[in-house]
């Protein structure tokens, strides 16, 4: 309805008063569905190399979850483009209505889920089940740096970029002009954190924070300004991009190359352990991380511009998957601990063993995702889905 619209008023004066308008709606980015799928889904798949091939001692499965490192910040990148798409230019916004919204939906999930983990893949796969009206102290510090489950840490940045994010708007808004500067600074910063993560030795009052740096903002916020930026112009960035698919699949390829081979001179000629905590904070992968994200986003954008009508059926599964991916994100390691739980009389897990490589990597992973969404469309429809899967309940299908 536009704002011109009038409405009878309800007493019978005959007076006529305008009719609230609703918020102008922004127009529905379906390439941002295809991002956060594929994102999720690759998330997904290096939780399964790494737990079913020789995470310690494979080089070939350190050099893929290397690469594979990159989606965590593809989608804080996405998450920064999304919340300033929605809530860069509207004149409504207020800081309190935007936490009470946004970050209920992360740390409910992330609580529950971070006892749930604690309790089954800690307590009673540990044999310490009986400890755990003893042990909520080490429930609590587990929840403080996100280590309930490994990955669990994503949901605690989160909540840091939400808490963080009115003060991030105020300063895309107040530097409108200048953001070519505001890139710049980001970018220092970026390299001085990840300088410091790689050579700098902390003093002992900083080392435990320093330890658990990946479950903060500061070593993703370039990413999170990127794609703040990126949504202000994002009708410039699509046509700078356009045309430019091969130059940007030889930077992809070219920065990849850039990215291993330091890993493999590290792992060579400097020492350092195959499996390296760091390596996802390194310098040398850096430039892979930028030109990853924006060959993700160049792709879904060509998709929904030139591609969409025409691929229906796999526009239905991008926009079902993408509704259910944070929920399945928060599910898929209870799956895959489920699955790899059982060994074999030699400690092997035993689906590894009884599935010759590669199609056991490939048949955990398919099985990982499928239980997961089929868990999630239960979750989906109980009473507390909102603290299970972060979305509202679906209502029950009719029994035919």
């Amino acid at each position: 309805m536009s704002s011109s619209t009038v409405a009878l008023s309800p007493v019978t004066t005959g007076i006529v008063r305008p009719a609230p308008s609703a918020p102008l709606k922004r127009p529905y980015l379906h390439h941002v569905d295809l991002i956060r799928t594929t994102t999720f889904a690759l998330v997904i798949f290096m939780h399964v190399l790494t737990s079913t091939t020789a995470e310690f001692s494979s080089m070939g499965t350190n050099a893929t979850a290397l690469l594979l490192h990159s989606t965590r910040n593809i989608f804080f990148a996405l998450t920064g483009f999304v919340l300033m798409y929605q809530y860069l230019d509207r004149p409504d916004f207020r800081t309190t209505s935007f936490w009470r919204r946004r970050m209920k939906l992360v740390i409910l999930p992330y609580l529950v889920w971070s006892f749930l983990y604690w309790v089954v893949t800690v307590m009673w796969m540990g044999g310490r089940l009986a400890d755990i009206p003893t042990s909520l102290n080490e429930l609590g510090d587990r929840i403080m740096w996100g280590t309930a489950a490994y990955h669990l840490y994503f949901l605690l940045v989160m909540l840091q970029v939400y808490l963080l994010f009115p003060l991030l708007r105020k300063l895309i808004l107040a530097t409108r002009g200048h953001h070519g500067l505001v890139l710049a600074v980001s970018v220092g910063l970026q390299v001085t954190v990840l300088s410091l993560i790689s050579y700098w030795a902390p003093p002992a009052a900083l080392q435990e924070l320093w330890n658990h740096l990946y479950a903060t903002v500061i070593p993703y916020q370039l990413l999170i300004v990127l794609g703040a930026l990126a949504a202000d112009h994002r009708d410039r960035v699509g046509r700078a991009l356009r045309g430019h698919g091969e130059l940007i699949g030889w930077l992809f390829l070219g920065t990849g190359m850039l990215a291993i081979g330091a890993y493999v001179h590290r792992v060579l000629f400097s020492g350092a352990p195959i499996n390296d905590p760091g390596s996802p904070f390194e310098l040398t992968l850096l430039p892979f991380i930028l030109v990853a994200v924006v060959s993700v986003y160049a792709m879904a954008l060509h998709w929904s511009t030139y591609h969409l009508e025409s691929t229906p059926i796999m526009a239905k599964v991008v926009s079902y998957a993408s509704n259910r991916s944070f929920a399945v994100f928060l599910v898929h390691v209870m799956v895959l601990t489920a699955l790899l739980y059982p060994k074999t009389a030699d400690g092997q897990k035993w689906i590894v063993a009884a599935i010759p490589q590669p199609f056991g990597t490939l048949t955990v992973y398919l099985v990982t995702v499928a239980v997961s969404l089929a868990a999630v469309e239960v979750f989906r429809r109980l009473p507390g889905s909102l603290y299970l899967t972060g979305r509202p309940r679906l209502p029950l299908r009719p029994m035919i």
